[in-house]
């Protein structure tokens, strides 16, 4: 039976073509994977999600666990078991939508999170037939400190994978945390373990985008590169982001059969001269050599909470760009002024003009067109439809 309690243990990043058998070991247990050699030896098993995860020998099975016979992928083997049957978040019955209830969690170590890294399509980008990609933004709980949106994001993914997504791209905030003490720091790490666990649903990589709330979540100031380690919030996102990238914007891009799709993710929390010219350097080089540029940031098209953010919207639009996608606005609609420009922050924060919680999916059509189709998480429900061409 499952356990009425969420359980949570760090996820490993996990290489497109796979790890040795060195890279696996019994740390790696519930870490995501694909097949016993990705294990240290170690059977990968299917958890009651239908996912697979790493196993331990059971001479060292932890507090929740115990050992079981378990089907690797090289065939039954001896293995730590979770006792809830799943290796991702289990929630109370009775939460609300926006509200889950978390009482009776089992106080387990978070560890330090990060995003894991599967598929075609991994940090520095890949190779697809046809993009179909995963968008949503704004994950984080209504209060400072509050219950995660647990249910939410975790439809959120599963339905991006019900989908078939070979990857996603989130628009940011992704905890709500506040304070420098040792709480807070064990806080923020435990809001981005959440996310994490609930990205892992997905079983692809999942390129986030920083957002305010992953800064200070106040409007009187930016963060620096240097707020790693000083900053509980920062430094939190910054662990779980390792896998993908050392710097909080980064690049990756995408052979498609129509050309490349470059994606650039900004982070407008942290915007410099330095970011500027990076930002600049990488769309004029987009729009020489890319089929496709998308752009990711949090702040929407007029938002002046501070004035670079404007900056940085104006800056893009002197370039081609197919889709613009951001977040903080906690809605999702169509920017009134740039057909090609859409806010996502709909994904678990308390809706502000918005009617639901979802996500989106973008498919490159076979006319090279790209339609972005908008559901509801609850439901599966699409929501809104509608196409742009290449750039």
């Amino acid at each position: 039976m499952r356990g009425p309690y969420l359980l949570f243990v760090a996820l490993l990043p996990l290489g497109s073509a796979g790890c040795s058998d060195a890279a696996r070991t019994d740390e790696a247990l519930c870490a995501y994977c694909e097949n016993d050699s990705q294990c240290g030896g170690n059977p990968c098993f299917q958890d009651v999600s239908g996912m697979r995860f790493c196993g331990r020998s059971c001479d060292s099975c932890p507090a929740g666990y115990t050992c079981q016979t378990v089907a690797g992928t090289g065939g039954l083997a001896q293995s730590c078991f979770p006792d809830s049957e799943a290796c991702t978040p289990e929630m109370v019955p009775g939460g609300g939508p926006d509200e889950p209830d978390d009482a009776g969690v089992v106080p387990l170590d978070f560890g330090t999170p990060g995003i894991i890294v599967s598929g075609p399509v991994g940090p520095t980008g890949g190779m697809v037939d046809r993009l179909v990609f995963g968008i949503a933004g704004d994950t984080r709980p209504s209060t400072c400190g509050g219950v995660y949106p647990q249910t939410i994001i975790n439809n959120i993914f599963t339905g991006m994978r019900n989908e078939g997504v070979q990857f996603a791209v989130d628009q940011g905030d992704h905890m709500f945390n506040c304070g420098y003490s040792a709480a807070a720091a064990a806080g923020a790490q435990k809001q981005m373990s959440q996310y994490v666990a609930a990205a892992a649903l997905l079983g692809k990589t999942v390129f986030m985008t920083m957002g305010n709330h992953e800064c200070t979540g106040e409007s009187t100031s930016l963060c620096t590169l240097a707020s790693n380690g000083a900053n509980p919030n920062y430094t939190a996102y910054m662990d779980a982001l390792r896998p993908i990238a050392d710097k909080p914007y980064y690049r990756f891009d995408v052979q498609t059969v129509s050309g490349k799709a470059v994606f650039l993710i900004v982070a407008d929390d942290v915007w410099d001269d330095a970011q500027k010219s990076w930002l600049t350097a990488q769309l004029t080089d987009a729009d020489a050599h890319a089929k496709y540029t998308f752009v990711s940031k949090h702040h929407p098209d007029g938002n002046q909470d501070h004035p670079e953010f404007q900056q940085i919207y104006d800056l893009v639009r002197q370039h081609k760009y197919t889709l613009f996608l951001t977040g903080h606005s906690h809605l999702y609609k169509r920017q009134f002024d740039d057909p090609r420009a859409i806010v996502v922050g709909f994904g678990g924060a308390p809706l502000a003009g918005g009617k639901f919680w979802g996500y989106g999916v973008i498919r490159q059509g076979a006319d090279d067109r790209i339609t972005v189709t908008i559901y509801d998480q609850a439901s599966g429900n699409a929501m809104d439809n509608f196409t742009v061409a290449p750039q």
